[in-house]
C-alpha cells in the first residue's frame, strides 16, 4: 500500500471515529456547545431559565428558575392570581442540602402547593418544605438526604403528591421513586428501568416520565406497569452497537489484512447507525411521540393529561389512558411558541399554565391552547 493511500485510510479513518464519538457523546457535546457557544441575552424580567411552578389554592402562581451566574443565584419569585409580582426569594433560614451544606433553596426544579403559600419542592439532593408566612418563607422540614441507601437520594428531578400526602420523589441516579408520608418519614421505593424525570400520582396510577429515552410509563402502585406512552428510543442502543461493531470490525479486517475490506464495513456501520439515529429523531417528532418528556400534569376535570414535550417544544394533550388528543405550540420565541417547555399547572378557572424555559417566562393558555397571555 502507499503512502497516499495509507494516509487516504488513515483520514477516513479519523472522520470516522470522530463521527462515532460525536454519536456516542452527542448530550454531553450539545451541553458543552450550548453553554460556550450559545449566548442567552439576560432577562429583563422577574425570571432566568424558569423550570419550576405550582399554583396553590389561593391562585398565587410560584416559579423556581436555575439562573447562573452574573451574581444571581437560583430563586423562587411569588406572582398573585392576577399575575403581578409580589417577592421573590433564593434563601430559606435553616435550609441545609441534603449533604448537610447550606446552600439557596431551590435548584430550579419542580414544585407542588400542598395548601394556601404551602410548597414541597425538589432542592439539592433533598426535597424542601415551606410555607410563607407575613411574607416570609419560612423552613417546614427537609425530606431525604444524598445517598442511595432507603429515604436518600442521588439527582432528585420531580416530585408529587397523594392525596392523603403521601409524596413521591424521582431519584435520577438511583433508578427509582422514593416515597414519603406527609410528615417526612420514609416508606418505600418503586425500582425502574431508566432515569426517571418527573412522576405523577394520581388515583390508584402514577405516571414516570422516562425522559432519556422518550417514553412515559403508568404504573400501579404496586409498581406494575400498565401501559406506555410514547415509544421507547432505539438511537442509544443503535449508537452502542454502532460503537462496538465499527472498530471491531475495522480491528479484524487489519489483523487479516483486508484494510479496503476493514474500511469499507467501517463507514458502512457508521452510516447505517447514523440513518438509523435521523430516523428515529424524526420519528418521534411524530403527534403522540416525545423528544424528552417532561412534567405531566392533569387537567381540573381529571379527564385529559397534559405533557410538556421539550425537544419538541411543544405540550402535548392525551386520556388518562394515553390516547394521544391533541398538541399545541411550537419552537419560536413569539408568544404562543416555546423553547424547552417545562412545569404545567391549572389556575382555579382552568388555564394552563406552561412554564417556557428558554424564552424567561410563563405562558397561560385555555384547555384547547389557545393563548391568552404572557408574564416574566
Amino acid at each position: 500500500m502507499n503512502t497516499g493511500r495509507k494516509i487516504g485510510i488513515g483520514f477516513l479513518v479519523l472522520i470516522g471515529t470522530l463521527g462515532l464519538a460525536f454519536a456516542l457523546f452527542l448530550p454531553q457535546i450539545r451541553s458543552w456547545y450550548k453553554h460556550t457557544f450559545v449566548k442567552h441575552d439576560l432577562p429583563t424580567g422577574h425570571l432566568w431559565s424558569p423550570m419550576g411552578m405550582a399554583i396553590d389554592p389561593e391562585g398565587n402562581i410560584f416559579v423556581a428558575d436555575q439562573r447562573a451566574g452574573h451574581g444571581r443565584t437560583s430563586a423562587i419569585t411569588m406572582y398573585d392570581r392576577d399575575r403581578k409580582f409580589v417577592m421573590q426569594f433564593d434563601h430559606v433560614d435553616g435550609y441545609k442540602s441534603g449533604d448537610g451544606e447550606p446552600v439557596p433553596i431551590s435548584r430550579g426544579l419542580y414544585m407542588t402547593a400542598i395548601g394556601p403559600r404551602h410548597l414541597v419542592f425538589v432542592s439539592t439532593q433533598n426535597l424542601a418544605e415551606i410555607q410563607i408566612e407575613g411574607g416570609v418563607p419560612k423552613l417546614v422540614r427537609t425530606i431525604g438526604s444524598h445517598g442511595s441507601g432507603p429515604g436518600q437520594m442521588d439527582g432528585p428531578e420531580g416530585n408529587s403528591v397523594d392525596t392523603n400526602g403521601d409524596i413521591y420523589a424521582t431519584d435520577e441516579h438511583n433508578r427509582r421513586i422514593n416515597v414519603f408520608d406527609r410528615e417526612g418519614k420514609y416508606l418505600r421505593s418503586y425500582d425502574l428501568p431508566q432515569d426517571p424525570q418527573c412522576v405523577l400520582v394520581r388515583g390508584d396510577r402514577m405516571y414516570v416520565s422516562l425522559n432519556k429515552r422518550n417514553y412515559i410509563v403508568c404504573y400501579s402502585k404496586d409498581g406494575k406497569e400498565q401501559f406506555r406512552i410514547g415509544t421507547e428510543a432505539v438511537f442509544p442502543y443503535i449508537c452502542w452497537i454502532m460503537g462496538i461493531a465499527a472498530p471491531a470490525t475495522l480491528a479484524l479486517c487489519g489483523v487479516l489484512r483486508k484494510w479496503r475490506l476493514g474500511l469499507g464495513l467501517f463507514l458502512a456501520i457508521l452510516a447505517a447507525g447514523t440513518l438509523g439515529c435521523i430516523g428515529d429523531f424524526i420519528y418521534h417528532h411524530r403527534p403522540g411521540q416525545f423528544r424528552l418528556p417532561d412534567y405531566m400534569c392533569v387537567s381540573p376535570d381529571q379527564k385529559s393529561l397534559y405533557v410538556s414535550d421539550r425537544w419538541n417544544h411543544r405540550v402535548q394533550v392525551f386520556d388518562l389512558d394515553g390516547h394521544f388528543k391533541f398538541t399545541f405550540g411550537s419552537h419560536g420565541t413569539h408568544p404562543g411558541h416555546f423553547a424547552e417547555p417545562k412545569e404545567i399547572a391549572f389556575d382555579r378557572e382552568g388555564n394552563v399554565y406552561v412554564v417556557d424555559r428558554l424564552n424567561d417566562r410563563v405562558q397561560y393558555f385555555t384547555p384547547e391552547g389557545k393563548l391568552l397571555g404572557t408574564f416574566d
